[in-house]
C-alpha cells in the first residue's frame, strides 16, 4: 500500500518548465487512503448518466397495419390470432426489445460526489501527477510553444489543462486546443473521469485556488 503524506509541496512551474515558485499544501488528513470504491461509483455513475440510448425496436403500438384480423376465431384449425403485427409474425413488432426511453441514471448525493473527488485530486497530487503551471506569456497563440512547453516537463501520455474560463487566458485555451493528446477544463467541470483518463493533470495556480475553494482540497 502507497504511503500517504499529510503535507504535499506542489512545484509552479514557467513556460520554460522550469520551476517557478512553490505552493504548500498542508490539507491531506495524516491517516489518509483514497476511498478507491468511493471514486469507482462516482465513475461509473458519471458515465452511465453520459449513456444515451440509440438502439429502438418498434412495439405492438408503433408497428404499421395489422389492424383486423387475420382469419376468424373457430373452426379453421390454426392458434387463434389477433393480428399479423404480433410479435411471432414476420413484420411484426420486437418483443423485450432496446427503446430510446430507457433510463441509466444513477444517483450518488453531492457530499459523496465532492468526497470522492477530493480524494481522487489527493491521490493524484501524492503521486506526483498534479503540477501546476503560472502564467506562460502567450501574447498570442502558439501551439509550438505549448508544445514545447508540455515536452519540457518530460512526461509522457495525455494531459489534462484545467485552466479558468476568462477571456485573459483565452490565448492559453488557444494554445493548447490542437494537440491530440490534450484535453482542456475549466476547473469548475472538473470531474473524475477527466482526472483518470489522463496521465497528468495540469492545473492554473489561479484555477487551483478555485479547485480548492470548491472541493476543499
Amino acid at each position: 500500500m502507497m504511503e500517504w503524506m499529510n503535507v504535499a509541496t506542489l512545484n509552479v512551474y514557467d513556460i520554460e518548465g522550469k520551476v517557478q515558485n512553490e505552493i504548500t499544501l498542508s490539507t491531506i488528513p495524516d491517516d489518509f487512503t483514497p476511498d478507491e470504491v468511493l471514486i469507482a461509483r462516482s465513475l461509473k455513475r458519471q458515465l452511465a448518466n453520459a449513456r444515451r440510448p440509440f438502439a429502438h425496436v418498434k412495439n405492438r403500438g408503433e408497428v404499421h397495419g395489422g389492424g383486423r384480423k387475420p382469419y376468424r376465431q373457430k373452426g379453421t384449425g390454426r392458434a387463434r390470432q389477433g393480428t399479423i403485427r404480433a410479435v411471432q409474425w414476420r413484420g411484426g413488432n420486437v418483443a423485450f426489445g432496446p427503446q430510446t426511453n430507457r433510463n441509466f441514471t444513477i444517483g450518488m448525493n453531492k457530499k459523496e460526489r465532492s468526497a470522492a473527488l477530493r480524494h481522487l485530486i489527493w491521490a493524484r497530487i501524492n503521486e506526483g501527477d498534479w503540477l501546476l503551471f503560472g502564467d506562460l506569456a502567450f501574447d498570442k497563440p502558439s501551439t509550438k510553444k505549448a508544445k514545447a512547453f508540455l515536452e519540457s516537463l518530460s512526461r509522457e501520455g495525455r494531459f489534462l489543462i484545467v485552466v479558468a474560463g476568462n477571456e485573459e487566458y483565452e490565448n492559453v485555451r488557444r494554445s493548447f486546443r490542437n494537440l491530440s493528446n490534450v484535453s482542456i477544463l475549466p476547473p469548475e467541470r472538473l470531474n473524475t473521469y477527466d482526472i483518470l483518463n489522463n496521465d497528468t493533470v495540469l492545473v492554473h495556480q489561479d484555477a487551483f485556488e478555485i479547485v480548492r475553494a470548491t472541493w476543499q482540497v
